[in-house]
C-alpha cells in the first residue's frame, strides 16, 4: 500500500533490443529534494561487458554513489521528465482523495507517489517501481469510449470512480500534457485518446485532428489521427 509520502523507489530500464526491464538504480526522498544513484548490478554490468546506459549522460553518469543534483533542480530532470503532468496529476489525486482532492493542488502529493502511482506504460524507457527485485507493471483496463469520455468528466468534478474505469484512466497518467486523455489497446495497437475539458472555449480536440491532417498534408511526419464520432460506440467500433 502507498503512503501519501513515499520516501524511495527503484528506477527500471528498458535496454536497447530488451524485452525486459532491469534495475538501474534507486531515488530517496531527502529534505526536499529527490537524489539518485546507479545499483551495484547495474554498475557491474559495465565492468560485465553487458548492455548499460546511462539514463541521461549530462545528468546522471554512470558513476557510483549519489549523483549530485544539477543547480537550481530538486531533482533529476530526466527524471522529473517522466512523471506525470498536469492531466496525469488530477487523475492520481482523484484516486487517491475523491471528492476531497477538489481543487487540491498538485503539490500535495510529492514526486515519488506521482512517480509510483501512475501507469507503467509510459512513453520513454523507464519506470518506477517499489521493490528492486520484482517488477510488477501497474496495467489497465480496455473500457469503451462513452466511459472513457464520462470518468473524464468525472475526474474534472473530482468525483470517485468504479475500479474499470479508475484503471483506465490511470493508463494515461504516465503520459505528459494538461488536457484530459488515456492509453487504450486495440487489435494489438495502442493509442492515445484525447477528450474535450469542461474548461474548453472551443473544440481543442477538433481543432487538433484538423491540425494533425493538414500538417500531414503539408508533407510533415506526423502521427495518423482518427476520430471517434459517436460516445455510444465501443472502442472496439470506433478507432481513433
Amino acid at each position: 500500500m502507498s503512503s501519501d509520502r513515499d520516501k524511495e523507489a527503484y528506477v527500471w530500464i528498458w535496454l536497447p533490443d530488451e524485452t525486459e526491464p532491469v534495475v538501474a538504480g534507486r531515488l530517496e526522498a531527502d529534505n526536499g529534494h529527490i537524489l539518485f544513484n546507479y545499483g551495484k548490478s547495474y554498475l557491474e554490468r559495465v565492468r560485465d561487458t553487458k548492455p548499460a546506459i546511462a539514463i541521461y549522460e549530462p545528468e546522471l553518469p554512470l558513476k557510483p554513489g549519489v549523483l549530485p543534483l544539477p543547480e537550481g533542480l530538486s531533482m533529476p530532470g530526466c527524471i522529473r521528465d517522466a512523471a506525470p503532468d498536469a492531466w496525469g496529476r488530477r487523475v492520481i489525486i482523484n484516486k487517491k482523495l475523491g471528492l476531497k482532492g477538489v481543487g487540491t493542488d498538485t503539490a500535495s502529493l510529492d514526486e515519488l507517489t506521482y512517480l509510483l502511482e501512475s501507469g507503467s506504460d509510459r512513453i520513454g524507457a523507464l519506470d518506477f517501481q517499489r521493490s528492486p527485485t520484482e517488477y510488477v507493471p501497474r496495467f489497465a483496463y480496455n473500457v469503451n469510449m462513452e466511459e472513457l469520455i464520462d470518468s473524464a468528466e468525472r475526474v474534472e468534478k473530482g468525483v470517485p470512480l468504479t475500479l474499470e474505469l479508475d484503471q483506465a484512466l490511470f493508463h494515461g497518467s504516465s503520459i505528459g500534457g494538461a488536457r484530459p486523455k488515456a492509453l487504450v489497446q486495440n487489435e494489438g495497437k495502442k493509442y492515445i485518446a484525447k477528450f474535450s475539458s469542461s474548461a474548453d472555449l472551443y473544440s481543442v480536440v477538433k481543432a487538433e485532428f484538423i491540425a494533425m491532417h493538414l500538417a500531414a498534408l503539408a508533407g510533415l511526419n506526423v502521427a495518423p489521427v482518427r476520430s471517434c464520432l459517436a460516445k455510444r460506440f465501443p472502442l472496439e467500433s470506433r478507432i481513433f
